[in-house]
């Protein structure tokens, strides 16, 4: 690391930070703050929901599995894109048809109120956990390139990404994430073309020649019965991922059922091009650093340096701190989004129905911003125990948290989109079904005696054995779930009648299309082209400047190219800006508001009283 290095980094912090602080003024409410009002460009939102479904983990976790098996990883990728198309064909409409700030209030609208606070206090949870999984995660890369603590590391970092989101809001996290995405998709490939046009590697051809026999011929890593099992249990997660209610925040913030299903366009192409960029730089690393675990003794799993092993090989002075910042922008994507989400699911579905009721808009939009940074320490502390206790590789670790306690809550939030007789409390009785079926597994499933009914005889690797339990975890928690959400609908008819008229208007917002107009919705275009075109022109003339720095020919064409992609997309940008003319910000009378000056739904749900949901899950009269 240079001179040159560090200055390039200190500049992308005080970047991120200033997004932050040029979108401050677009919150004027917390249907703002937490998506934009629904007035985002398809666009801005496709990109977010894509590069919010990687992070850094891409490139120290996956590249630590890419390092190990190879192409297996593949498929993980690419079974997302047929739940991808069933998003575009059947669920992104319905997602934003919900018509609600945060994707908890449609589990509200559709469940009620107890199962509301189920998800509440189960997912939050969660969502702290996972994000400091990510956290950890671009810790590792951090850390082994600057050789610091891994601990003082994950505390600056996560301080940078809670500023950004607590001051900008649901506006920073989606213009800033459209400039991670250039800068992340530029640098990735140039880090692919360098390591590929090493003597060592000759090339594709002569990367496929070198690396081992296992990367293309998925057999010889495990039984091929266990190879195929594992990409059924992904696809199987990804389906339900994918397509349940809390997949719909990005969906939430767009204007019309057209642009919902434009913006899936862009995660579709991006996972199936993607992966066959970032792909590459570890397979590399197995035959260039074929010993890494001497290299990279200091970290939990040394594989999980590949990625960076390579780009200290091959970038020329200065651009591995671009790299730096395209991984520390990926994890932003990923860490804002789900504190963002997480804040809002806080403040809408806890703090005001339960312990503040009578809070106003105002009033709760502050409590957003404390909650953000409280949430944000809480996610580095996360981060600070997944690094201390865990042993196993973060893909794994990450793929079995997802399959064990996701997926039970996904199932029912999938499924309520579909068919609406069930009772309230189909919905978290679900849930509690499911954690009982992956605990059963994860401890009195044996992997030896199940593959013996498909004809493996033989003792089991400790990788075969984690393959297995990701696949007999989704199978089992699958159709025990599915069972019991369909067979509580013999239950429906006894249900309250308010309870049921709750769930038919649920469904008739499902059946009417977004009207733009009729529901007050405004027209940001022309603004974000022109804030969002600024941010990268002037992103891009500071990479295009760093073609001052002593290097190669090549080395300086590297930053060319980086730099002109980022500065090009601005300069289309604000040209697009100039043909259309921004709209003045909405005054507060313009939309529609309750009597203590909270935003309504579009089509205005009716909160039901406690009282007319006794199958529900119990609630604290506070709600009522």
């Amino acid at each position: 690391m240079s001179v040159y290095d560090y200055l390039i980094i200190a500049f992308y912090f005080v970047f991120i930070l200033a997004v932050g602080l040029v979108f401050r003024r677009l919150s004027k409410n917390t249907s703002d703050y937490f998506r934009c009002g629904g007035s985002m460009p398809w666009w801005i939102t496709g990109v977010s929901a894509w590069i919010a479904t990687f992070s850094a983990w891409t490139f120290t976790g996956a590249a630590g599995k890419i390092y190990e098996t190879g192409t297996l990883v593949l498929g993980m990728y690419y079974a997302t894109v047929p739940p991808l198309v069933i998003v575009l064909l059947f669920t992104c409409f319905r997602f934003r048809r919900m018509r609600v700030v945060t994707w908890m209030e449609g589990v509200r609208h559709r469940y009620g109120r107890g199962t509301e606070q189920f998800y509440t206090w189960i997912k939050l949870p969660l969502l702290l956990l996972l994000s400091g999984v990510g956290l950890n995660a671009v810790g590792v890369f951090m850390s082994s390139v600057f050789h610091v603590n891994m601990a003082s590391t994950l505390i600056l970092l996560g301080a940078i990404v809670t500023v950004v989101a607590l001051v900008g809001g649901a506006w920073a996290v989606l213009a800033s994430d459209f400039v991670q995405m250039l800068l992340v998709m530029t640098i990735t490939l140039v880090a692919a073309y360098l390591a590929l046009r090493q003597p060592a590697i000759g090339g594709v051809r002569g990367l496929v020649e070198k690396v081992p026999h296992s990367f293309f011929h998925w057999s010889d890593l495990a039984a091929p019965q266990i190879v195929w099992l594992w990409v059924v249990g992904q696809l199987g997660l990804k389906l339900f991922d994918t397509n349940n209610m809390e997949s719909s925040t990005m969906y939430l913030m767009v204007k019309s059922d057209r642009d919902a299903r434009r913006m899936v366009l862009i995660p579709l192409i991006g996972t199936i091009v993607g992966p066959l960029i970032w792909i590459i730089p570890p397979m590399v690393a197995r035959v260039t650093h074929p010993h890494l675990a001497q290299e990279y003794a200091g970290l939990v799993q040394p594989s999980e340096s590949a990625f960076v092993a390579v780009c200290r090989d091959v970038m020329p002075q200065g651009l591995i701190a671009l790299l730096i910042c395209a991984m520390f922008g990926a994890t932003l994507t990923s860490m804002d989004a789900g504190l963002n989400k997480g804040v809002g699911v806080f403040v809408r579905n806890f703090y005001k129905p339960i312990l503040n009721p009578g809070c106003s808009e105002k009033k709760l939009l502050v409590v957003g911003k404390i909650c953000t940074a409280v949430f944000g320490a809480i996610i580095v502390f996360n981060a600070l125990l997944v690094n201390r206790y865990r042993s196993g590789g973060l893909f794994d670790l990450s793929n079995q948290l997802a399959a064990s306690l996701g997926l039970p809550l996904m199932i029912p939030l999938f499924l309520g989109l579909f068919f609406k007789r069930t009772p309230g409390w189909s919905g978290w009785s679900t849930g509690l079904v499911g954690f009982a079926s992956s605990w059963i597994v994860k401890f009195y499933l044996s992997a030896e005696w199940s593959m013996r009914l498909i004809g493996v005889n033989r003792a089991l690797s400790v990788r075969e054995k984690t393959d297995f339990l990701l696949f007999a975890t989704v199978l089992v928690v699958s159709i025990v779930c599915i069972i019991w959400f369909f067979a509580s609908a013999i239950f429906y008819r006894r249900s309250p009648s308010a309870q049921r008229e709750r769930v038919e208007l649920f469904f008739e917002h499902l059946r009417t299309p977004i009207n733009s107009v009729a529901e007050n919705l405004e027209n940001y275009d022309g603004i974000m082209y022109r804030m969002i075109g600024n941010l990268c022109l002037v992103y891009g003339a500071f990479v295009l400047v760093l073609t001052a720095i002593p290097n190669s020919v090549r080395g300086r064409l590297c930053f060319v190219f980086c730099g002109g992609v980022i500065f090009g997309m601005g300069l289309f940008l604000t040209a697009l800006a100039r043909r259309n003319t921004p709209p003045a910000r909405p005054e507060a009378a313009k939309i529609p508001l309750h009597a203590d000056g909270s935003p309504i739904n579009d089509l205005g749900y009716e909160d039901l009283p406690a009282e007319s949901e006794p199958g529900g899950f119990p609630v604290q009269p506070a709600a009522r």
